[in-house]
């Protein structure tokens, strides 16, 4: 959507809000007044600012629902790219260009304000080079944003955060927190008096503390809530802290961290970040903590409780010194070159996938044992000829045998997938297993995943193989990618697999950052309309640029 701004005042976006703790919970209009408002300040005070579209319909109306669709549990790409050109042209600092969501739109104007240019896969963030460095500038009395941008572009937690100088300013929150509960505490239920004293038992000595204060947005939304209370308190004393810091001259010692804009209205999460600890460890420490939160962040499960703090991070500790090691990541580093790739024309042959798969378990190399046997045969004179052993002139014969990842196919079998479908999908991948004379692991999958089956192919005929595929239930209903991408990255077995995704990608994206297996790709659903297919792919791949930038080189046999 083309849209002209006239007599509109560049803004800059300001993340505190001060939502109150009593009354009916209802974050819109701190939505309006912190994302809407100062995009209509005019330039000119006697007129007011026009945002208008290309046929010269007025849009002021339409931002607060246009911004807000792009908070949803799935991407809308219609919305995300009006939503970039409006904040493109009435932000002083504000990249329309950005891969990353609407959502982080704090981040990218943080990111564009310190000149740091968007993550991509070309440009990567790094505690070492980027947090680190950032907390050191922020103690030495910079504003926060460069440290926050730094964080934001480099792991993309999906919760709210707020940052403090030190330890000690953590204890002087918490001597000011309890001032508050005391005067509140006739207003207060005896849960939440509970829980607030139980947090200023909370130390900030390490690099972070998080908790859980929401199992999902409909939740703890009751008058003087735990969640709502600290919440409220925490952006008051930010408040507090700005306006003490502007009289006096001096640096701040605490602010926002809105990673994510839905987090920042209605928080399931806080992160309480120290600083100074950031500045004085090891990028190695660094990188495990964030990663374990944003681990914390993608369980499934939530326990939130009335009686005690839930601490975010809490399972995966006792895990980690459970199994006595350190909870450490090593995401994959994205391909380059994604937005370069063109769409095939014409359906691929059995050839063309082959030609795919193959290159990619080349890439990937050798493992150390797998149900992919490679066997080659060389001449050597290490060896006797066994047909002339005492001709030492005759070289022998050896076979070295070596081994490539599994191959593991997840087929769709959605409702948009029809038996036709289905069998065409089967038998392209049996005879590509055949070429390849390998077992293969297979999953089926709509909305919740069947059970994985090892299907020996080897030495097997096609109609044999389809007869055991035959045998395998299938589930059905709705689509999920996401169940994959958690199935695969909970087993470091799973994770050395050639993975394969056989869809139709009729599956939109969800709108926050995830992890998405290094290992895994896709490839397209046979006897389907191609054009079709194309659009839908070309769909999914910009949809997924927040969380794979190089999908597109993902897509086996949809990219020449």
């Amino acid at each position: 959507m083309t849209m002209n701004v006239t007599n509109q005042k560049p803004a800059v976006l300001d993340a505190l809000h001060t939502i109150s703790c009593t009354g009916d919970y209802d974050p819109m209009p701190a939505i309006q007044q912190t994302l809407v408002d100062p995009l209509l300040q005019p330039l000119n005070p006697n007129a007011p600012a026009s945002i208008t579209d290309a046929q010269g319909a007025d849009l002021t109306g339409d931002i607060l629902d246009l911004i807000t669709s792009c908070f949803g549990d799935t991407l809308n790409m219609g919305s995300e790219q009006t939503v970039k050109e409006l904040f493109g042209q009435t932000l002083i600092s504000f990249d329309q260009g950005t891969p990353l969501p609407v959502a982080e739109l704090f981040a990218v104007q943080a990111g564009q304000q310190n000149k740091l240019p968007a993550p991509s896969p070309r440009v990567l963030y790094t505690a070492q080079a980027d947090v680190i460095p950032a907390a050191k500038a922020l103690l030495a009395g910079g504003d926060g944003s460069q440290f926050f941008a730094s964080i934001a572009y480099t792991f993309h937690p999906d919760t709210l955060g707020f940052w403090f100088q030190s330890s000690t300013a953590f204890d002087d929150f918490k001597v000011w927190l309890s001032q508050q509960t005391q005067a509140m505490a006739s207003a207060l239920p005896p849960a939440t008096t509970r829980l607030l004293n139980d947090f200023t038992a909370l130390s900030l000595k390490g690099l972070t503390e998080s908790l859980l204060v929401r199992k999902d947005d409909s939740d703890a939304n009751d008058e003087h809530s735990f969640a709502r209370v600290l919440v409220h308190l925490l952006m008051r004393y930010v408040e507090q802290q700005r306006t003490q810091a502007g009289q006096l001259g001096a640096a701040l010692d605490t602010g926002i961290l809105p990673f994510t804009a839905g987090e920042l209205f209605c928080p399931c999460s806080l992160v309480l970040v120290n600083v100074e600890a950031h500045a004085r460890a090891t990028a190695a420490k660094v990188t495990g903590e964030w990663n374990l939160i944003n681990q914390s962040l993608a369980s499934p499960v939530k326990v939130v409780s009335n009686a005690s703090l839930s601490k975010l991070t809490s399972l995966p500790r006792a895990a980690a010194r459970a199994a006595v090691m350190g909870a450490k990541q090593q995401p994959g580093q994205p391909g380059s070159r994604s937005a370069q790739v063109a769409f095939r024309k014409q359906p691929p042959s059995k050839r063309d996938l082959f030609k795919d798969i193959s290159r990619v378990l080349r890439r990937m190399g050798k493992v150390n044992k797998s149900q992919n046997v490679f066997r080659t045969t060389k001449s050597t004179f290490l060896k006797a000829s066994r047909r002339s052993p005492d001709d030492f002139n005759k070289p022998g014969r050896t076979t070295l045998v070596q081994y490539m990842p599994d191959l593991h196919i997840y087929i769709d079998t959605s409702g948009s997938i029809s038996e036709k479908n289905y069998q065409e999908a089967v038998m392209m991948l049996i005879r590509i297993a055949k070429k390849l004379n390998i077992n293969l692991y297979f999953n089926s999958f709509s909305h919740f995943l069947s059970q994985e089956v090892m299907l020996r192919t080897e030495n097997k005929s096609t109609d044999r193989i389809w007869k055991e595929f035959r045998r395998i239930p299938k589930v059905s209903g709705g689509t999920e990618f996401t169940q994959i991408w958690r199935y695969i990255n909970a087993s470091r077995v799973r994770q050395r697999r050639l993975s394969l995704v056989v869809t139709d990608f009729e599956w939109a994206p969800p709108s926050t950052r995830q992890d998405h297996p290094k290992n895994l790709y896709y490839a397209p659903c046979s006897a389907m309309d191609w054009s079709v297919m194309v659009r839908l792919a070309e769909r999914y791949a910009d949809s997924m640029q927040h969380i794979d930038p190089g999908i597109r080189q993902k897509l086996l046999g949809l990219v020449v």
